[in-house]
């Protein structure tokens, strides 16, 4: 009987259920889309339905894409999604028990702003020309971050006015802003004029592949253009004839240059493998005297990258012409975007590799993995925070704080630099990289043990990554060995390269010894290089530092401000020691910056170090090397001194 009562109850069920479906059924209204916004809409812009019955609709699709909709009496609004495919398509509007409305319409491909190619030297006050694509859709347009006048606007050029306020020294970027998005430039831009024509190389001249340039020693088909270029659709290939600097020669349209003015040579270039090479000079060879500029030569990357040589002009010449040295190596590459405008900019460095260099954000990025680090605010070289860690007194590993994982590229130069002071004497830690594995099988760099001093002091080292298990790389600072507590600021990572700004000329020595003198002693050309085919050599008189000393000509340093000396050096054999001082003793105090005494070994070794500059009797500054106190040979080369700022 109890079974019989439960079928009963579930048959009841059942029909009631049956019975409610087909009143809902009954009492649904038919939906129907009476009208669209637009019959043919872009993607990511709003469309709106009218009809009837949407109180009912859960879902909008547009092909087979979810839209978010909102319902206003009887209109449905929604955005057709960035991705709905372009052409004929399908809204779907969805119902419960898989009721559907259909509507068909066409997804336009949405105008966003495209930027082809555009004046890379244009001055404050000038008209920067934007060629590409829907450029013309309420466009507003900022110039490093400063609004500016939008001149004209059509959809495949738009003209603005360069406004006041702009960064004048460095490659700076301008951003559009349409109805349908944002666009900006890939490549770099410089508020500059530059006074030579055809900078970006883009026009063909009468018998020659680029107007305002001319084949001086060009070769059969060696220097050519090509259709992938930097900032436009043309730049210039470069195949070198493994012999001198004018073996493959180009040169500017002449052009009038203010006397005593400076200028810089800006040019962004990439070497088809390693060891591509060129130079710049200023003014063509005439037999008379006319060439007063040789830039240093330079190693270019395998990536485009900027390089740039600053000149004065002490020649009072009629014109002058910027002049492409590029016959030495064998390595071909391309050349575009060359300008040359009046001042001194700043070259578009490496990319600092570590986050958080100088703790502003505490220990993000880095992490303790033996002993223990804290951020600071009693001791800061940068920003207002530092890093400290207290040793062990045990194994260097025993105190070792790691950077986050970067990835660097095997065979390529990295320099590290940092500032460290310790809170008292005998401090000693040393850098590696990178983490240990098993075995040390990823460890291929190793610092010297570094004695800290008391106040802050800058370190740097190149090293050349190499390949680890995981392709990933860390800079570890190893801090166990002594029990001295330390601080550390400013830490940086980037891709090393061979300056080719330095305040004094032929750091290189591709000229020979033009631009430095041999006070005490004798120097000479020689090329055993560390880079390039040049560097200068001398031998020690095996007494005072300063009886074997060659100096840089005289350049006026601006009073205050830090700068950066660096140098690869070696030496002929064991027990080698020298030091470097600045500026050249005049009896009044002048010098004001000694190295300590440098052990120099028989491998080429890179040593960097920053000071300050001050006041001299003169006015001017000079480096000086002093080799004095042992009877070694050394070998120098690609000396730099350039402005520096650890914490930029």
């Amino acid at each position: 009987m109890k079974n019989f009562k439960l079928l009963i109850g579930c048959l009841t069920v059942m029909l009631l259920s049956i019975v409610i479906t087909g009143c809902e059924d009954e009492m649904m209204a038919e939906v129907k889309v009476g009208s669209i916004s637009a019959e043919a809409v872009f993607q990511g812009s709003p469309v709106s339905l009218t009809g009837e019955g949407f109180d009912q609709v859960q879902f909008v699709f547009v092909g087979n894409i979810q839209a978010s909709f909102t319902l206003d009496g009887n209109t449905i609004t929604f955005t057709v999604p960035d991705e709905a495919p372009v052409g004929e398509t399908t809204i779907t509007l969805a119902m419960p028990r898989n009721v559907r409305a259909t509507y068909v319409f066409e997804v336009v491909l949405k105008p966003s702003p495209v930027i082809t190619s555009f004046d890379a030297y244009v001055p404050v006050g000038g008209d920067l020309v934007i060629k590409g694509s829907s450029l013309n859709n309420n466009t507003s347009v900022t110039v490093d971050g400063i609004s500016a006048t939008v001149v004209s606007a059509g959809d495949s050029e738009l003209v603005v006015t360069v406004p006041s306020g702009v960064d004048e020294t460095s490659a700076i970027e301008f951003e559009i802003t349409t109805t349908y998005g944002v666009a900006k430039p890939t490549t770099a831009f410089y508020a500059r004029e530059s006074v030579i024509p055809n900078s970006d190389l883009e026009a063909e001249g009468d018998g020659v592949p680029f107007a305002g340039w001319e084949l001086l020693n060009a070769g059969d088909g060696a220097i050519t253009a090509i259709t992938s270029g930097y900032g436009g659709s043309r730049s210039m290939r470069v195949v070198p004839a493994a012999g001198n600097p004018w073996d493959r020669q180009v040169a500017s349209t002449a052009v009038p240059l203010n006397f005593g003015d400076v200028y810089t040579v800006v040019l962004w270039a990439k070497g088809e493998t390693a060891g591509a090479q060129m130079r710049v000079s200023v003014s063509q060879y005439d037999g008379n005297g006319a060439d007063y500029f040789y830039g240093e030569t330079v190693e270019m990357s395998t990536n485009w990258e900027q390089y740039t040589w600053t000149f004065t002009v002490t020649n009072d010449l009629p014109t002058h012409r910027v002049v492409l040295d590029m016959g030495m190596g064998a390595v071909p590459f391309a050349i575009d975007q060359i300008g040359l405008v009046p001042g001194s900019i700043g070259a578009s460095g490496p990319v600092e590799l570590l986050a958080n260099s100088s703790f502003e954000t505490d220990l993000t990025g880095w992490t303790a993995l033996n002993g223990a680090a804290e951020v600071t605010s009693a001791e800061a070289y940068c920003g207002s925070q530092s890093m400290t860690a207290t040793g062990a007194g045990g194994n260097p590993w025993d105190v070792q704080i790691a950077s986050d994982a970067m990835e660097l590229e095997v065979g390529t130069d990295y320099e590290i630099g940092f500032w460290a002071k310790a809170e008292g004497p005998d401090g000693v830690f040393r850098l590696s990289m990178s983490q240990f594995a098993s075995g040390q099988s990823d460890d291929f760099f190793y610092s010297p043990d570094l004695t800290i001093p008391e106040e802050w002091t800058y370190f740097s080292f190149v090293t050349t990554a190499q390949a680890t298990s995981t392709g990933n790389h860390r800079l570890l600072f190893d801090m166990g060995a002594s029990t001295q507590t330390f601080f550390v600021d400013g830490v940086s990572v980037k891709e090393y390269e061979v300056s080719s700004s330095s305040e004094y000329s032929n750091g290189g020595f591709e000229d020979g010894l033009t631009g430095w003198t041999a006070l005490n002693g004798a120097a000479e050309a020689s090329t055993d290089a560390h880079s390039g085919s040049g560097s200068m050599t001398a031998t020690g008189a095996g007494g005072n530092p300063w009886d074997t000393q060659i100096a840089s000509d005289a350049v006026a340093l601006t009073v205050g401000n830090q700068y950066k000396i660096s140098f690869w050096a070696k030496a002929a054999g064991p027990d080698g020691v020298f030091r470097i001082s600045m500026s050249q003793y005049d009896g009044n105090g002048a010098d004001f910056f000694y190295s300590r005494d440098l052990e120099i070994p028989e491998d080429w070794s890179y040593f960097a170090f920053v000071t300050t500059a001050q006041a001299t009797a003169s006015g001017d500054h000079r480096l000086l090397f002093d080799m004095g106190a042992t009877t070694q040979t050394f070998f120098i080369d690609d000396v730099s001194v350039v402005e520096h700022d650890a914490c930029e």
